[in-house]
């Protein structure tokens, strides 16, 4: 499969699905050594299959050019790496594992004159490839990889002749400090990862924070003077002692080997001056305890703050970007503090200034932000006897073209920022979703769900989401089905407005104006939906819509009066008002006697996918 990332990218989707694999992908891709992986890692056993990683990098600066050499000349705007282990366990990551077929030749020409020959030849035969005019074997290098970075979907493997090793991230190489990929699993220790050691978190903020090599020469002067002294020691309470006993032995050497003598004395002393250690400790007021005496919850904190830390104070070097990937972020962390680190992580994402990029895997909505639901990836796993996983993603701009003729893209980005936001999140981890006006209706069903079977809606994993009216559904329902999930709506017609309004002594300019909205929501749903527009139409119940010809309150007055009671008895019972209290509505149903009307009971169970 092949995932876009943004600054933010958040992978949801339920347990298995492969959240997890993505960010360990990467991580071998980046940070494997030779043999950390195995049989074992092979999807489903197909162990005569390569495992293979491929990254492609954007936005390259200068320094990465001047880094990537030939692999990223000018006119390249993108740089891509392969990392892949072969079948008998052979790693090998490499920048041109793959090319394009028809250049093979061109590559493996022996001298300038035949590459540019070879080159020109391919143009001529193959007009539809845009290639550029190379007057050089240099030129022809360079037009083939600029086409090559263009095209990465059209590469199949290069002959090995034609491969090259790439040393690219760990010990100094290419790629070393330009871009770093760090790893927070869900089982990372924190006690393990405040150890001032080279890998570990806390080891590689200090290494980057502090100059151990500022002490260095006072210490090693220390180190010598012991060293001096200990030696004038041994000198002195061993020299007396040592020259009887050479003495001695020298004497029956003598009588073995004439002309030869042997001497005893102290060795040079040898002191090496100790790396510098830094520890961890946690003060809880006057008490210091060791970070693994702390509760999971603290210790997770620590653990993100560390890491956070380590982001602020920059890659290797001052153009580096690095990539923070944690793995359930929400673990062991109450509400707030998990929309705190939401936040913070995000702010710093969003500095172009801090060059970071953050990648989550999470069950948590506090990490997911439906405004940017362009940032979200959701993983799906088919239920084959061989599991099919599927990426689901949209972007803003495919969102707009599917409401195309419905809502403006103007429209659209302000029901973003004010409406539709704050509805989305937990929808966005539903397995199907039921879009209603208000909250009312969601109490109601919600309610009618609970009195078929406690809990049913939320068991087979529907979500009913209140958009704050039907002006609101295209864009949500838009949304949602473009990332994959599932989606029923239902929305009322108002076709009782007028009365109401003259009830409650409306001039008939505002009837009217009040009209003419009613009809242009109603016309537009419609029209989003593909049905035929009408100012106000009937109710009905179809596959993927179910309209109310009034509202939700003017059907259950009709066609249930039993609710009307036991909404009353509700208000009088725990002295509130509906209207100010509407999930109350769903206490109401469940209290409600006689039968749930046969309409809304065929709603919901369009809502579950029956």
């Amino acid at each position: 499969m092949t995932i876009p990332f943004e600054s933010v990218t958040t992978f949801i989707g339920p347990n298995g699905a492969g959240k997890s694999t993505v960010l360990r992908a990467l991580d071998w891709f980046f940070n494997g050594k030779l043999g950390s992986l195995t049989e074992k890692d092979c999807s489903f056993g197909a162990t005569n299959e390569d495992i293979e990683v491929q990254v492609t990098f954007s936005d390259l600066t200068e320094k990465d050019r001047g880094e990537l050499g030939k692999y990223a000349p000018d006119g390249v705007a993108t740089f891509t790496a392969w990392k892949r282990r072969s079948c008998d366990g052979a790693e090998v990551l490499s920048a041109n594992a793959k090319g394009f077929p028809e250049f093979n030749a061109i590559k493996a020409a022996k001298s300038a004159t035949t590459k540019k020959d070879e080159y020109a030849k391919l143009r001529k035969d193959c007009p539809d490839l845009n290639l550029p005019a190379a007057s050089t074997g240099t030129a022809v290098d360079q037009a083939m990889m600029t086409w090559e970075s263009s095209h990465t979907d059209q590469l199949v493997d290069a002959p090995e002749a034609l491969q090259t090793n790439f040393f690219g991230f760990n010990s100094g190489g290419k790629m070393s400090g330009l871009f770093d990929f760090v790893l927070v699993t869900a089982d990372l220790r924190a006690s393990e990862e405040s150890i001032d050691g080279k890998s570990s978190i806390i080891g590689r903020i200090i290494e980057r924070s502090v100059d151990r090599a500022a002490a260095d020469e006072e210490i090693a002067k220390i180190v010598e003077e012991s060293r001096a002294k200990q030696q004038e020691v041994y000198e002195e309470k061993f020299k007396a002692q040592l020259e009887a006993i050479t003495a001695q032995l020298n004497a029956v050497v003598a009588s073995y080997t004439p002309g030869r003598a042997v001497m005893v004395s102290p060795a040079e002393v040898e002191l090496k001056a100790p790396r510098t250690i830094f520890e961890v400790a946690v003060l809880d007021g006057p008490t210091e305890t060791a970070v693994e005496r702390q509760g999971h919850g603290f210790q997770r904190t620590l653990l993100i703050s560390a890491l956070q830390l380590l982001a602020q104070s920059g890659a290797a070097s001052a153009e580096g970007v690095i990539c923070l990937a944690i793995e359930e972020p929400e673990l062991f962390q109450h509400p707030i503090q998990a929309q705190t680190f939401a936040k913070v992580l995000r702010s710093i994402a969003e500095d172009a200034g801090k060059r970071i990029q953050v990648t989550y895997a999470t069950h948590s909505p506090y990490f997911l932000e439906a405004r940017h639901f362009n940032q979200v990836r959701r993983l799906t796993r088919s239920s084959d006897e061989i599991p099919v996983v599927t990426v689901h993603l949209t972007t803003v701009a495919d969102v707009k073209a599917k409401l195309s003729g419905v809502l403006s893209a103007d429209t659209v980005d302000r029901q973003l920022d004010g409406i539709v936001a704050n509805q989305l999140a937990v929808a966005l981890f539903a397995h199907r979703a039921f879009l209603v006006e208000g909250t009312t209706e969601s109490s109601v069903f919600y309610g009618i769900g609970d009195k078929i079977s406690l809990g049913s809606l939320e068991a087979v994993g529907v979500s009913i989401v209140p958009v704050g009216g039907k002006t609101s559904i295209p864009l949500a329902h838009a949304i949602l089905t473009s990332i994959g999930i599932p989606v029923y709506a239902l929305f009322d017609a108002d076709g009782g407005f007028e009365a109401r309004a003259k009830a409650h002594g409306k001039p008939q300019n505002k009837i009217d104006d009040e009209r003419n909205s009613h009809v242009a929501a109603n016309r537009s749903v419609l029209k989003y939906f593909g049905r035929a527009e009408e100012d106000f139409p009937s109710a009905t119940v179809t596959e993927e819509i179910a309209i109310f010809e009034d509202h939700l309150e003017a059907f259950l007055s009709a066609n249930w009066p039993e609710w009307i009671t036991a909404c009353i008895s509700v208000e009088a019972t725990a002295g509130i008002t509906l209207v100010k209290n509407q999930l109350a509505y769903r206490t109401a149903t469940l209290e409600a006697a006689g039968t749930v009307p046969e309409m809304l009971t065929q709603i919901l169970a369009k809502a579950k996918g029956k």
